[in-house]
């Protein structure tokens, strides 16, 4: 007999233990893998709560209004707690007090001055050099935007780095000077603005001049007020007896800070967090709770459940997992254990010497012509997988958003990123929001943010005119800056201040460009096949490296700027690069970037970075890595992925040499390997 405490018994343990007065008062973390049934586990403690103490007050937070609704949807209302969105427990709590966020809201929209770096012993002083003037220009940037957003006032192109390089620390000072009359003008505004004006929009953005604030801004207002006053810890300690928060490692890390360290512990308020640290993949969240479980904030309880995956492919993600959790298979109702048979194989070719990011378009074609057969082998011998992999330049070609990729492509490394930080500051995603929730017959959403932009809902004309603005957004073949423009005109969409930023960035760069004679030179110079360093210089012999280095650099970022408001990209194809994301799509091919995902019969993982700098699988199985926080961020991804696996799970790779095969080969010990010869 398994004598073992399970995680529900240590749970319920710990929250009556806490209803004893004299009882050590302690908060717990339920650390559980993919498919460990936490959100059943969730569910159980609600109704233990209710039923054990059911005069006591209780809220469950999660992240997305869809994890509320399942979590409704599985655990059923009851009055004695509440589901809610981290944004919309914070909102409830701070938005009475407009006074107070009102003193606090100036640090939501100052613009920081920029601090220099010391020189490490060491350090590179060429590397060091050029790092300070990038954070010159991203300040001066940030600096030239919210003037504009604020005052209307434009600025002067900013300096190059080899006029920076002459005097750095006064041009940071004059910079600075110039950030603190700015924010003195933005203090200024605020505090001539009526402080019941106050309030948060419920979207992604800030408006400085209607003084509301968007989703993140939340979070942090919310923070410096529980930093501030100490008595709304004590009202949400006196409201709730229970705060239950789900999805944990995706959480900011204000907001852990906030339930663990700015609510008053004698009013015995038990916080309990439930989740899984090897599937925070995303920046913005605290990742993990090991700090605090170190510190003896939390009681780490696991649950080694294991009621998706099969025997082999459970095996397997135990050894990519880095906290020494072990998951189990564990059966569900008339399950038997041949049912959860499977297996895990590894199809590997060696490629040779790998190209880099830098290197010529020939040879990454080449390297993707191999890439692409060892993938179309294994797909002909296993033909019913669903293939997650990085995005890339072959699945945006298939999935019809090729152009919107390249544009990227063409400018950033890490492209997924650019491409989902941009169309979310143009606004692009609040369309597709728009158009998915239409689509989806989600009325109440659609009529919610038209409201909210001021369209007027007040007839049956009014609708018809919204389900005619909508079949136009989904089959529309116009550009993005012409759908955008008809957003914005028929109030689908309200101009964020981070629109206009991003819009006078832009305007404000290539007007400078406009004015640039050596810029105009240098670029005939490239058009004329001076497309590298060497071949401008045998044209011209007075550009240096460094020139050039530079020069490449704005011209590309005038390419991106003309290509993404230009004809050439579609609306259509952000709608396309979307439905992807969200796995709306019939193809094989699936991102691995999707924590949330459901099972999968049978999965295959291309373990390529295609050329992303900011993944490396090799750091998995690498013995030799020894840069950790790489190694960790891509064993999270691969886990992600690898565990969304409901029986066979397949993985590639192309490896370089002799070692690298070795060592892939020591890490997939005890699983079937193939190795493909590719001619």
């Amino acid at each position: 007999m398994d004598s073992k405490i399970r995680p529900i018994e240590q749970i319920k343990q710990i929250i009556d233990d806490n209803q004893i007065a004299k009882k050590e008062f302690k908060n717990f973390v339920l650390q559980g893998g993919a498919g460990s049934g936490k959100t059943e586990s969730l569910k159980q403690i609600l109704e233990y709560i209710t039923e054990t103490y059911p005069h006591k007050r209780g809220v469950c937070i999660t992240l997305t209004n869809v994890a509320v609704d399942e979590i409704k949807a599985r655990v059923g209302g009851n009055n004695n707690y509440i589901v809610k969105t981290i944004h919309s427990f914070l909102n409830d709590l701070i938005k009475e007090y407009k006074k107070n966020i009102h003193e606090v809201i100036f640090e939501i929209f100052k613009v920081e001055k920029i601090i220099r770096d010391e020189l490490v012993v060491g350090e590179d002083e060429k590397v060091y050099i050029k790092n300070e003037h990038e954070k010159y220009k991203k300040l001066y940037g940030k600096y030239s935007g919210k003037l504009f957003t604020t005052t209307g006032e434009k600025t002067s192109k900013v300096i190059g780095k080899r006029e920076y390089d002459k005097e750095p620390l006064k041009f940071n000072d004059d910079l600075n000077a110039e950030v603190d009359k700015l924010n003195l003008k933005i203090l200024e505004a605020i505090e001539s603005i009526d402080y019941n004006k106050v309030r948060y929009n419920e979207t992604r953005y800030n408006n400085f001049k209607e003084l509301s604030f968007g989703h993140d801004e939340l979070l942090q207002i919310a923070s410096l007020l529980f930093k501030k006053h100490k008595l709304l810890g004590k009202i949400v300690s006196d409201k709730f007896d229970f705060i239950l928060i789900d999805e944990y490692q995706d959480t900011n890390e204000k907001i852990v800070d906030i339930f663990l360290n700015l609510i008053p512990k004698s009013n015995k308020t038990t916080i309990g967090f439930f989740g899984d640290s090897m599937q925070g993949i995303y920046d913005n969240g605290i990742g993990d709770v090991e700090k605090e479980i170190v510190e003896e904030k939390l009681i780490k309880i696991e649950k080694e459940d294991n009621f998706r995956c099969s025997d082999k492919v459970i095996d397997f993600i135990n050894t990519i997992r880095n906290d020494g959790l072990e998951q189990e298979l564990a059966l569900k109702n008339e399950e038997t254990l041949e049912d959860r048979k499977g297996e895990v194989k590894l199809y590997y070719s060696v490629f040779g010497v790998k190209p880099t990011t830098f290197s010529g378009i020939e040879e990454k074609n080449k390297y993707f012509e191999t890439l692409n057969r060892l993938i179309i082998k294994v797909s002909q011998d296993n033909p019913e997988v669903k293939k997650l992999m990085l995005t890339n330049k072959s699945i945006s070609t298939e999935l019809s958003f090729g152009i919107l990729y390249q544009i990227f492509n063409d400018r950033y490394s890490e492209v997924k990123e650019e491409i989902e930080k941009t169309l979310e500051r143009i606004q692009l995603i609040e369309l597709y929001e728009l158009c998915s929730a239409y689509k989806n017959k989600n009325y109440n959403f659609v009529f919610l943010k038209l409201k909210k932009c001021g369209f007027d809902l007040k007839s049956v004309k009014d609708k018809v005119r919204i389900k005619r603005f909508f079949d136009v957004l989904s089959n529309t073949n116009q550009c993005v800056s012409r759908v955008l423009k008809f957003a914005f005109d028929n109030k689908l969409i309200k101009k964020s201040d981070s629109y206009k930023q991003y819009i006078s960035n832009k305007d404000a760069f290539l007007e400078n460009l406009k004015a640039d004679d050596r810029f105009k030179h240098l670029e005939a110079l490239y058009v004329d096949g001076g497309d590298t360093s060497p071949r401008m210089f045998a044209l011209d012999s007075s550009v240096s490296d460094e020139e050039f280095v530079e020069f490449e650099k704005n011209i590309k970022r005038k390419t991106f700027y003309t290509d993404l408001f230009s004809d050439k990209l579609k609306f259509i194809e952000v709608l396309n690069y979307y439905n992807y994301i969200d796995e709306n799509t019939l193809s094989d091919y699936i991102t691995m970037h999707k924590t949330k995902g459901s099972g999968i019969e049978n999965v295959m993982v291309v373990m390529d970075e295609y050329f992303w700098n900011k993944y490396s699988f090799k750091s998995i199985y690498d013995v030799h890595e020894e840069d950790l926080i790489k190694k960790s961020k891509n064993q999270k991804l691969f886990y992600v992925a690898c565990s969304r696996t409901i029986k066979n799970l397949i993985c590639v790779r192309l490896v370089s040499d002799k070692e690298e095969e070795k060592q892939l080969l020591e890490f997939f010990k005890g699983f079937e390997i193939e190795k493909v010869v590719i001619t």
